[in-house]
């Protein structure tokens, strides 16, 4: 384990001090910034005209759903440099003859993946924070959302890895990476694809965005924590695959 952890700190400081990664988190504060200032401006003048609305539902969630929506996209971007950029400068092979296994350079690899994605998840975790500046609101519907969002990332990161370890194509890398990530989204469609209980239980079980809604009402549901995490580790596994297999060839 401590040739992944080693690993884990390497790409990380990596990760975070890349020109890209300054780049996807000031184009990610521009467009947060730009949206929640819209959304507090809603919900004030609802207010003023006396509306009665939660701010949770009104402003927190719209923000958190463009959160969501950017780093669904920024995630698979960070997240090619950690074995497909590896594979484009030629240093791939190098890490495969170190003296570790292909479970801790995955794990390391994921690891380093998944704090950078912490780091920007915190930054805009801080719009809704400030607001309790002016604002009194319950914190738990909203620590218990950016849970689910903590995990969702995992997903995310797990995704983009197991692409960027299929090819050496950076772009194609980041091309896969959403496409899977949005066929994961999309399976929430196949609840209404069957009118037996059985499928649609099966599908709602497999839904990103089913499982997700949980988070979002505020519920802490020990299945879509074991979902998440399972579908996470599902990933990673497939990613260790492809890494071992590349040993052999």
């Amino acid at each position: 384990m401590s040739g992944a952890f080693t690993i884990a700190a390497k790409d990380f400081r990596s990760l975070v001090n890349s020109p890209l990664f300054f780049l996807l988190a000031g184009v990610c504060c521009a467009i947060w910034s730009i949206n929640f200032l819209n959304l507090l401006g809603d919900f004030a003048q609802r207010g003023m005209f006396g509306q009665e609305a939660s701010i949770h539902f009104t402003v927190f969630l719209s923000h958190l759903s463009t959160v969501n929506i950017i780093l669904l996209f920024a995630i698979p971007a960070l997240t090619m440099k950690l074995l497909a950029e590896e594979k484009k400068m030629r240093t791939y092979d190098l890490l495969l003859t170190a003296p570790i296994t292909a479970t801790d350079i995955v794990l390391g690899k994921f690891l380093a993946g998944y704090g950078a994605a912490l780091v920007l998840m915190t930054i805009s975790f801080l719009y809704p924070l400030t607001t309790s500046l002016v604002s009194d609101f319950h914190f738990g519907p909203l620590l218990t959302s950016y849970f689910g969002l903590s995990l969702l990332l995992a997903i995310y990161v797990a995704v983009g890895l197991f692409s960027s370890s299929l090819t050496q194509s950076v772009m194609f890398s980041v091309i896969l990476g959403v496409l899977f990530i949005l066929s994961l989204w999309f399976l929430s469609q196949g609840i209404n694809v069957s009118d037996r209980p059985l499928v649609q239980s099966v599908m709602e079980h497999v839904s990103l965005g089913e499982q997700f809604s949980g988070f979002i009402r505020g519920s802490l549901r020990i299945s879509s924590v074991v979902f998440f995490v399972s579908t996470a580790v599902l990933f990673v596994f497939l990613t260790q695959r492809v890494v071992e297999s590349s040993r052999w060839r």
